[in-house]
Order: C-alpha cells, then structure tokens, then sequence
C-alpha cells in the first residue's frame, strides 16, 4: 500500500517533468491513482496528435510498478520519454514487446521482444530501450531518440499496437513463459496512438 508521501512525491515528480519541458500546446496532467497504476491524462510532455502514442504501464507479476511511456515521431525519428514508479534500485530492462496484449498475469501475452521483419541477422532489435536506473525513490525515467520507427503508419516499422514491458532485472534475452510462471515481467503497457 503507498502513504500520501509517496504519491505526493509522485505528483511533484511529475509535475517538474512537465514543467521543464515545452510543448506548442501545453495540457494540464492529472493523475488517477488505482491499486497498482497510475493513469496520467492530458501528460503535456507532448502535443496530442497523429504523431504521438502512449502506453500506460500496469502492475503485473504481482509487483507495484507502474508508470508511462510516451512516444512522439517527427522528421523520421521517434523520440520515447519513460518514468517508471515503484522499481528496486539496480538496472531493469525495458522493451517494446511484438504483441499489444498484456492481460496475462506476468505479461507473458505481450510475446518476445520486437523485432522488425526482414532485419538482419545479429541486428540490435527494434524494441530495445535504454536501461531504467531508478533514484534512491524507486523512480526511473529515460528519453532515448529512435530512428526508422513510425508512429500510425500501420506499416511493419509501426508502434501501435505493440506493449512496454519493465522487467525486474537486466534480461538481455527475455523469453515469454506462459502458464502463469513468475518470470521478472513487473509492468506492462500497450501502446496506442494519440496522447492521453
């Protein structure tokens, strides 16, 4: 369960992030706070738009992470902006994952990390991101910038319909283990398009 610090910590963080980025059209966030996510709305990192997309990350593997993953293409690249709530400190691998689908309990649903079709072989796969390192609060954001990603497009280089997922530890080569098997998968978000 999370005291009121927590989620005034929560709230603060949030807002210097919003406040120290600019966006031609500017939203005011708000937050709902459930269980085991948070959903932010109006998140004015981004303008809304055709270009943009977020996932939402929900507890998954019986953790307490959550978080938001925003997405914004512009001139063939797409910049990707994370904050991760809830995280033991230490690395943890994030990855956009092949399938949109995070119902199961350990985010098995979401299937192997995504790749590209037609990429070569030993190639860097399209969903790896950078690292999260959370703080002494358990809180990780990255910014990364990706090339030959869309946004929309519904071509194979497109994000919609993807998941995030937030593992627990360092996975250089995460598996999906169905059956309900504890398996480090602790958050979970599919991405659609449009801003929050």
């Amino acid at each position: 369960m999370r005291d009121a610090n927590g989620w005034r910590l929560g709230a603060a963080l949030l807002a210097a992030w919003v406040g120290g980025c600019s966006s031609p059209s500017p939203s005011t966030p708000s937050i709902t706070i459930g269980d085991d996510s948070a959903q932010i709305t109006g998140f004015g990192y981004l303008a809304p738009g055709t270009h943009q997309a977020t996932a939402n990350l929900k507890s998954k593997s019986n953790s307490n992470t959550y978080g938001l993953v925003t997405f914004y293409e512009k001139n063939g690249k797409v910049t990707v902006a994370a904050t991760v709530f809830n995280l033991a400190l230490g690395a943890h691998s994030i990855y956009i994952h092949e399938t949109g689908n995070c119902s199961s309990p350990n985010a098995a649903s979401a299937g192997p990390v995504w790749q590209i079709p037609g990429a070569p072989a030993g190639a860097k796969r399209a969903g790896q991101l950078p690292e999260l390192w959370p703080g002494s609060e358990n809180t990780a954001s990255m910014q990364t910038i990706l090339t030959g990603l869309s946004i929309g497009d519904r071509k194979p280089t497109d994000l919609v319909g993807r998941a995030v997922v937030v593992h627990s530890a360092v996975d250089p080569d995460p598996k999906p283990q169905f059956g309900g098997v504890p398996n480090g998968w602790i958050a979970c978000g599919v991405i659609v398009q449009g801003g929050g």
